[in-house]
């Protein structure tokens, strides 16, 4: 079988970007599309970009992640269809970029492409690709995943009928039993559970750490080390935040198997508790 459109024949890797170019252009079709996500989530300087088209691929959802929240992630893969193509955002990176990139986008593969802007130009580019066999199954993606992709494809001005398909595309919603675990959890209450003293295991509070997430923020450079104050369900700017920290609970949930909850940070619950009070205090 020939290779696709815009794919390098031998469907190998592309090598590495060689240090006599001072720049390299690489397509992105997922969260590589939002140049403002790439620049202040994973810190890479965009120096250009163009809104692009790779034919002969096709996008899909079949790079697993975690279970019950991050299920899938965008792929870019060959397609038997010509008809078939990607839209996306070519991105200008320094070298020195582009090779950090390489190592953040490790579940891929870089792949040598030519896509075509929109105003007619050819542009040399990579893409980051993973061969998945064709049994394994697509899964819906997170909304928060979602929003960077649709966000950052209506900003830079992609074709607008494609945006429309790609923001229709099917979100993961938690179980009956999902839901089942996590209401059981609702009902504890933490001041019954027994005190557990013990300095030797430095943690990170989850759910501040994935509304971070939620909201783009770079979770190394906004660390507070687990430290108060948490940002509680009251702090959050609404339900689709907290669903996707109640997901994240389900995820480790499901990963233990437990039956419900073991323990609570007792900062965190003492700060709960304080919201509350003032909030039955102040209506």
């Amino acid at each position: 079988m020939s290779a696709p459109a815009g794919a390098d024949a031998s469907s190998s890797p592309s090598p590495p970007p060689s240090s006599s170019s001072s720049y390299v252009w690489s397509f992105g079709f997922g969260s590589n599309m939002n140049v403002a996500f790439v620049e202040s989530k994973k810190g890479y300087k965009v120096h250009a970009h163009r809104c692009a088209v790779l034919r002969g691929w096709r996008l899909t959802f079949n790079l697993h992640g975690p279970d019950r929240v991050e299920e899938s992630f965008a792929n870019a893969q060959p397609s038997e269809d010509p008809a078939d193509e990607i839209h996306g955002v070519a991105i200008k990176l320094t070298v020195e970029d582009a090779l950090k990139l390489d190592a953040q986008e490790r579940a891929y593969r870089r792949v040598a492409v030519v896509v075509r802007a929109y105003d007619g130009t050819e542009i040399e580019a990579h893409v980051y690709s993973k061969e998945q066999p064709p049994e394994k199954p697509e899964r819906p993606c997170s909304a928060r995943y979602l929003n960077v992709l649709v966000s950052g494809a209506r900003s830079a001005g992609l074709d607008g009928a494609y945006v429309e398909r790609l923001a229709k595309t099917p979100t993961y919603a938690p179980s009956a039993a999902t839901l089942e675990l996590r209401a059981a959890l609702r009902r504890v209450a933490p001041r019954s559970l027994q005190v557990v003293f013990g300095g030797t295991h430095l943690g990170r509070d989850i759910t501040t750490r994935m509304s971070r997430q939620w909201r783009g923020l770079s979770l190394d450079e906004n660390d507070d080390r687990g430290r108060p104050p948490y940002r509680t369900p009251r702090a959050m700017d609404d339900d689709a935040e907290e669903e996707f920290v109640w997901q994240w609970c389900d995820h480790y949930l499901g990963k233990a198997g437990l039956d419900g909850v073991v323990a609570y940070l007792s900062e965190y619950a003492e700060q709960a508790e304080r919201e509350e009070a003032a909030e039955d205090g102040g209506a």
